[in-house]
């Protein structure tokens, strides 16, 4: 008797043996009950498989498909026409799903009857969550809606991932939504279809899906190619098909609000045709083809530089773009009777005349806004002088701390003028929940729209150090990390630290589950970090063995959110002074004289003759 399946994820494999059990942890974990896992293989070199094959032995539920290399969207195809289940989904085997992300999308299906359920997707980079960088794809997911007719909320068009939604089943046969074969970029040709066909579809703000972006010692992937001729070719057969398709529906307001939310794309891998000519040259008639069939191209919202992009193009001055990238948009912002223009290069240069009206102000960028300092007090951090262009009519100024693993916990609070009249944001630190991370944003509000920026180190007009303040166990720090603003709130309270003939072990006080929290030690001499092994309950164990050499200093180290911290006696108020005989040395927990907790090794030799000459 067959079993009947809530939902069937259909998992795409192909070389991703470091992340397999990561992302199969995500799935066999899951809140939902009644989910089936199909593992497609698309003849994957390493030892994915084998992963694989270890876990069926556990979980019944999980099928393995393997076929001859034939590509991602075969394989989705083949995991879809094997599924079950009464909804499906597609994700990739390097990602990771939290863990009660398919019970939220598939309850809100069932409670709405809805075609499609979307929700907010975040990175996950060498451990760290982040939001994703394409602004456009996060407003889609900020907040909760219902969509019925895609001309009441045309943006959806910006989200073409097909690992972020769970889909009807039935619905996905009946329209024939599935990704054209051996096209790299097939996800958005089969979401954006179903899209077109959906009676109703509801998104979530809720996170449902971590999208490992990989570093630069791992293989890249399909979307970290962008300078590649036959990756940016393969893009743009995957828009002229989606464009087939939406033409055949015929309703051209769609055509139109379609091609418009795809103009940004193309723009993604345009500073690539600065060095390499070969590119430069297939990319920019491309661009210029589809630009050319797009109905008042300039009537969009993607900003100034873009819409010169266009302009460049379209006017065949291919040599000015390729010096405009080298130089990068600079320019002052200037007011002509109340309008106000962008002084980029070629601004009213006779030698290419391109019109004032391609650099006129209208919407405020984050390129425009400015704040004098960053400082703190014994109550608030403070943000003075908060600036942006008069041109843009600002009603309100607030600073948002938004958490990077729960999108609905955030802290809003409104900016003030002095009696000086400078605009000043203050957040009351001591009100923020423990062991978060947010990151920090400031938001512009005029009567007709909202302009929300993360804060960067390009806003700051004078230099910025790191900050970092304790209040008993809680650590706090207020940093900049890859030139964006973050607020690590960390209160890491230690039951115990003690060291026996095998391993040195922690137990964290009221452990939680949900925070990433490590621990290390670090030698001081070699700067090399060895993690403790994460046991269950709260327990950390690294043995002697892995790490310890004679003669040596290793500081303990808090990791939470990659973020690393000194170990204090703030966070183990039971502590006392230990030592043993190890390795033929003696290894001694001590604190410094800044209180922080570190480990000493010394042979009997050195011990001996340290005690003759005084030293501790």
């Amino acid at each position: 008797m067959s079993k009947n399946y809530k939902l069937s994820v259909v998992v795409l494999v192909y070389n991703t043996e470091p992340y397999m059990r990561e992302c199969l942890d995500s799935l066999v974990n899951q809140t939902l009950e009644d989910i089936e896992i199909i593992m497609v293989n698309d003849e994957s070199p390493d030892d994915s498989v084998a992963i694989i094959e270890e876990y069926q032995k556990s979980y019944s539920n999980i099928k393995l498909i393997n076929q001859k290399n034939s590509g991602g969207a075969v394989a989705g195809n083949n995991g879809l026409q094997a599924a079950t289940g009464e909804y499906v989904t597609v994700m990739d085997s390097d990602d990771v799903v939290p863990l009660d992300a398919y019970e939220k999308l598939y309850y809100k299906a069932i409670d709405t009857n809805a075609d499609i359920v979307i929700g907010r997707a975040n990175l996950l980079v060498d451990g760290i969550i982040k939001e994703v960088h394409y602004k456009k794809e996060r407003d889609v997911w900020k907040e909760d809606r219902e969509v019925t007719d895609l001309l009441q909320f045309p943006d959806i068009f910006y989200d073409g991932f097909y690992w972020n939604k769970i889909y009807k089943r039935e619905f996905l046969f009946k329209y024939d939504c599935f990704m054209p074969p051996g096209m790299l970029y097939a996800d958005r040709p089969m979401v954006h279809k179903a899209f077109l066909y959906a009676n109703k579809i509801e998104i979530i703000s809720d996170v449902v899906y971590l999208w490992r972006k990989r570093g630069e010692t791992g293989a890249k992937s399909i979307t970290q190619l962008k300078s590649d001729i036959n990756n940016f070719k393969d893009r743009m057969e995957s828009l002229y098909f989606q464009l087939g398709y939406i033409n055949d529906f015929g309703k051209e307001q769609i055509t139109i609000e379609f091609l418009k939310r795809n103009l940004d794309r193309l723009f993604f891998p345009i500073k690539s045709i600065v060095e390499d000519e070969e590119f430069r040259e297939v990319y920019l008639q491309e661009v210029k083809d589809f630009l050319a069939i797009v109905p008042n191209v300039y009537d969009n919202d993607i900003g100034i530089v873009k819409n010169l992009y266009i302009y460049m193009i379209l006017n065949d001055m291919w040599n000015e773009l390729v010096e405009f990238l080298k130089t990068g948009p600079k320019g002052p912002i200037i007011e002509e009777e109340g309008t106000y223009y962008w002084s980029l290069p070629y601004f009213r240069d006779p030698d290419v005349n391109i019109p004032d009206e391609y650099f006129q102000v209208t919407v405020l960028q984050s390129k425009f806004v400015k704040l004098d300092t960053i400082d703190k007090d014994d109550q608030f951090i403070i943000f003075k002088n908060i600036y942006a262009p008069d041109a843009f009519q600002v009603d309100q100024v607030k600073i948002e701390l938004a958490s990077r693993t729960n999108p609905h916990e955030k802290a809003t609070f409104e900016a003030k003028r002095n009696k000086k009249n400078v605009l000043t944001g203050k957040i009351p630190y001591k009100e923020l929940d423990s062991n978060q991370l947010y990151d920090v944003f400031v938001i512009f509000y005029s009567k007709e729209r909202e302009d929300r920026f993360r804060i960067t180190k390009k806003m700051l007009e004078t230099k910025f150090k790191k900050m970092e303040f304790f209040d008993g166990s809680i650590a706090r720090r207020l940093f900049f990390d890859g030139g964006k603003l973050s607020f690590l709130v960390a209160d890491i309270r230690l039951e115990a630290l003690s060291l026996n003939n095998n391993q040195v072990s922690i137990l964290v006080k009221e452990p939680n589950e949900n925070l990433d929290l490590r621990f290390f030690v670090k030698n001081r001499g070699a700067k090399e970090k060895i993690y403790f092994h994460t046991r269950e309950n709260g327990q950390y164990e690294l043995p002697w063995n892995q790490f310890i050499e004679p003669n040596h200093t290793y500081d303990l180290f808090i990791r939470v959110y990659n973020k690393g911290i000194r170990l204090h006696l703030r966070n183990l108020p039971n502590y006392h002074r230990q030592s043993l005989v190890v390795e033929s040395g003696y290894t001694e927990l001590y604190k410094t004289e800044k209180d922080n907790i570190s480990l000493k090794t010394s042979t009997f030799f050195r011990r001996k003759l340290r005690k003759l000459l005084g030293k501790s």
